[in-house]
């Protein structure tokens, strides 16, 4: 767990990716919804509740929006045609802020998961702010399921109940597509349990089918 205050962590979030050049440009961009994130962000803190500690019944859960976009290896993919058929670990994160807090429930995920087959990791990074060496710094088995969306991000943000960029969302998605667990922020002991709890459910499921 990252033990900087989030005053600190903020600055140094922006120390490295803010390209705000003048006074006036700030005032412009914090009307925006972004910005309005920050601001939110700011005043409520990073976690605004802890997760289910049950899978949401297959009856009742939301099948995964399909997304149009692109991997680290520079090929178009249809995100259901990865999703089919697996049980995944879909993380959505906007900026370096929200990939940090995703990587508290990627860590775990890995460590359990990395040679299971049909059980995977799919992250999503939604551009919105310039971050180099992203191909390099992410590890080659990932980059198949390392997607960048570059594209109005609305319609993503609106079917998951995303709203504020400045928090990383995962999501455990089944293999018929369909969203059984979520959670945001940093991951609490008690998520990690869960998520991997219901991940291991998941894939017995679907083997004894």
């Amino acid at each position: 767990m990252d033990t900087r205050t989030l005053s600190e962590k903020l600055k140094y979030f922006f120390s490295i990716e803010s390209n705000v050049k003048t006074r006036e440009y700030l005032i412009k961009e914090y009307q925006t919804s972004y910005w309005k994130g920050f601001n939110e962000l700011r005043i409520r803190g990073e976690k605004l509740w802890e997760a289910n500690e049950e899978a949401i019944k297959a009856d009742k859960a939301l099948y995964m929006p399909n997304i149009n976009a692109r991997s680290l290896l520079k090929t178009n993919i249809d995100t259901t045609n990865l999703l089919r058929d697996n049980t995944t670990l879909l993380t959505v994160f906007f900026n370096r802020f929200g990939e940090i807090q995703v990587k508290s429930f990627i860590e775990p995920f890995l460590a359990e998961f990395s040679n299971r087959p049909k059980i995977q990791l799919m992250q999503s990074f939604i551009i919105k702010l310039f971050i180099p060496n992203i191909r390099r710094i992410t590890p080659q088995s990932l980059h198949k399921t390392y997607i960048l969306l570059c594209q109005n991000d609305r319609f993503l943000r609106e079917a998951l109940n995303i709203y504020n960029a400045f928090r990383g969302y995962v999501f455990v998605i089944d293999a018929d597509c369909k969203i059984r667990w979520f959670a945001h922020g940093y991951a609490t002991p008690k998520e990690i349990e869960t998520m991997l709890k219901i991940i291991k459910d998941l894939d017995r499921y679907k083997n004894n089918i």
